[in-house]
């Protein structure tokens, strides 16, 4: 794997990119997350890998050092770019108040997002109720606006006045749950009498903090 990092430090000189910007078109938030990558300090899942291989338009093998053939990657739209606005912190613990304000923006590729025409909204995640989703402190969860979310998908919901959190939805029977992935926290149980909950998006995308 080592051949894949620095084929992705030498892609990013010969294109005259600087850390930061390659950051933006793949996803992560700010430059030392690419200074990790090209140390050799992070693994890349494959998802990443093809992304990083159709900015610098190449194939995914040739930028793991499996083969010497370049072929262009021609994608409709290799370097399209969103800007989605940023929410305070997001609990993934036990719930924190979320201002009605953005306090950032973070600029994703668009490839990261299922749906072009939806609104998206942003925040990064707080605790580790969801380390077993793949979801840790400080990494930016992405969602996507919507009202309602199928039984076993992650979303973001109010749970109380203006308090959100990250969980998994349950239902079971006539009973709703938020399930946390981390068996050091509980399901939070969902009362009828319950008037303020409700589901504000759907998990769509994540970016790690490292």
């Amino acid at each position: 794997m080592n051949n894949l990092y620095k084929n992705i430090k030498a892609l990013r000189k010969q294109h005259n990119m600087s850390q930061e910007e390659l950051a933006y078109k793949t996803g992560y938030t700010d430059r030392s997350s690419i200074a990790k990558i090209e140390a050799g300090d992070v693994d890349l899942p494959q998802s990443k890998i093809q992304l990083f291989a159709d900015v610098f338009h190449v194939t995914p093998q040739y930028l793991m050092g499996y083969t010497d053939d370049k072929t262009s990657v021609k994608l409709p739209h290799p370097e399209s770019v969103r800007t989605i606005p940023v929410y305070s912190s997001l609990s993934c613990g036990t719930g924190l108040f979320v201002e009605d304000q953005v306090v950032d923006t973070v600029t994703v590729p668009v490839s990261m997002l299922p749906n072009k025409n939806a609104e998206y909204f942003a925040q990064y995640a707080a605790g580790d109720s969801m380390t077993d989703a793949g979801i840790n402190h400080g990494d930016l969860v992405i969602f996507k606006k919507t009202s309602t979310i199928d039984n076993g998908q992650i979303g973001c919901f109010c749970i109380d006045e203006n308090v959100a959190t990250c969980k998994k939805f349950s239902q079971i029977g006539g009973s709703v749950y938020l399930m946390p992935a981390n068996d050091k926290y509980q399901p939070i149980p969902i009362e009828p009498e319950n008037q303020c909950f409700r589901v504000i998006g759907l998990l769509v995308a994540q970016v790690s903090k490292r």
